[in-house]
């Protein structure tokens, strides 16, 4: 985005209002929603844009290259002083040596606990503490597998095997939330500075879930900082609670590589159609084929292909930011959001009524976000709120504000409006 003043930002605001209309008389399909340029129809080597689209990537991209050959160092001097701001907080966030050792200690006791307690049961971390994403004041998910607990009710007898032991514990209390979508315990310490732990059983397509997104932030820095910052940002807006039906922390981090697989260039491949498209041997989990791309070369290799003759995307973190909300704000209208090709495996479908709809990664036709249509609205104002406060030169901490004005994040300085 240019800073070309006051007219070129009322032009822009009303092309954004003008081309997801418009776009639809395209043949753009919910998968992709309104096609902007910056970003690519589909990561995969099967997909591709149509003539109207390119021609219209093409026409933007020689408008923005006009608009910074005029204006573009202030555009370039905001995004790079966002993107040290956002650096700085996400390193804030990032856990010291004795808060991972002590997580560790943490999760090696109960794992020694629970197989004396139960047989056959041994503890496998997932969400955040794999992903990359934890920080010292999150909660550590675990997953207790214990053979033959297949069922909900079988689960919950598990859960409350595990309850009882855990009782004995007198730093903590226990929680048994068994009316959730996936039944847990949640054990949470009677002082401050203590890990707490959301336990459930046998949900082990979670911890594959949670490794695959660990690999994309593996692999990609811009991605882990944008994961802090935009939880940081669900957080202090009050939209990222799933147990209100808001945004999910897992269905953030999908949303962040989806809309980096859409980059033109991408940012990032889909690891999972690498793993089909070259037949990688299949990895089934509760039935469910799992298999991905972890093979770094490959990895290059496929997003070279999806470049084509182009140089590798190099957009700052500031940009990207910027570029989320706006995509999430303004671009996308409804269709699914994957970051997989699921055209072989599911049949074709009118996604018009879908709007933040997640698929789950492995489970494919499965909604992960299951976010109530209550808080639609509410999303999307936050998403537009974020990209208009940046655009104009806000900081991140602006963005975090409350409507009265308090912060919910460290104070670090503000950069000057545009």
């Amino acid at each position: 985005m240019t800073s070309a003043g006051p007219s070129s930002q009322a032009w822009q605001a009303a092309l954004l209002a003008w081309l997801p209309r418009r776009a639809s008389g395209w043949k753009v399909g919910c998968r992709a929603a309104a096609q902007v340029p910056g970003y690519v129809s589909q990561v995969t080597r099967t997909g591709g844009s149509t003539d109207s689209e390119a021609s219209l990537a093409s026409w933007w991209r020689r408008r923005q290259e006009h608009g910074r050959s005029a204006g573009g160092h202030a555009s370039r001097e905001l995004t790079q002083r966002l993107t040290k701001e956002l650096e700085e907080h996400a390193a804030g966030l990032q856990p010291k040596p004795e808060h991972v050792a002590q997580k560790d200690e943490f999760l090696r006791r109960l794992d020694h606990h629970l197989a004396q307690a139960i047989d056959g049961a041994s503890v496998s971390p997932f969400g955040s503490v794999v992903n990359g994403f934890w920080t010292p004041h999150s909660d550590v998910d675990i997953c207790v597998r214990v053979p033959g607990a297949s069922t909900r009710s079988a689960q919950i007898q598990i859960l409350r095997q595990i309850s009882a032991e855990l009782s004995k514990a007198k730093t903590h209390h226990v929680e048994p939330r068994f009316g959730a979508q996936v039944p847990i315990l949640h054990w949470a310490p009677l002082r401050p500075g203590m890990v707490s732990c959301d336990i459930s059983v046998n949900n082990v397509l979670a911890v594959v879930n949670s490794k695959l997104v660990g690999h994309y932030v593996g692999m990609e820095n811009r991605l882990r900082t944008l994961g802090f910052c935009v939880k940081t940002w669900a957080a202090a807006r009050g939209i990222n609670d799933r147990s209100r039906g808001t945004i999910s922390s897992f269905t953030l981090a999908l949303m962040l590589i989806h809309f980096l697989q859409r980059r033109d260039p991408p940012v990032l491949p889909s690891l999972q159609d690498i793993a089909f498209s070259r037949s990688h041997k299949a990895k089934f989990v509760n039935g469910v084929d799992c298999r991905f791309c972890t093979d770094h070369d490959l990895i290059q290799h496929e997003l070279s292909d999806l470049r084509g003759n182009r140089q590798p995307n190099d957009e700052n973190t500031g940009a990207l930011l910027m570029e989320f909300f706006r995509y999430f704000g303004y671009v996308y209208r409804h269709g699914i959001i994957r970051i997989r090709d699921t055209r072989s495996l599911l049949p074709p479908t009118d996604e018009s009524s879908c709007y933040l709809v997640v698929d789950n990664p492995f489970e494919a036709g499965k909604d992960v976000a299951n976010i109530d249509t209550s808080q639609h609205e509410t999303i999307r104002k936050e998403l537009r709120r974020a990209w208009s406060l940046l655009s104009h030169g806000r900081s991140f901490n602006e963005v975090l504000r409350t409507e009265r004005g308090s912060l919910l994040a460290p104070e670090t300085s503000r950069p000057r409006r545009r």
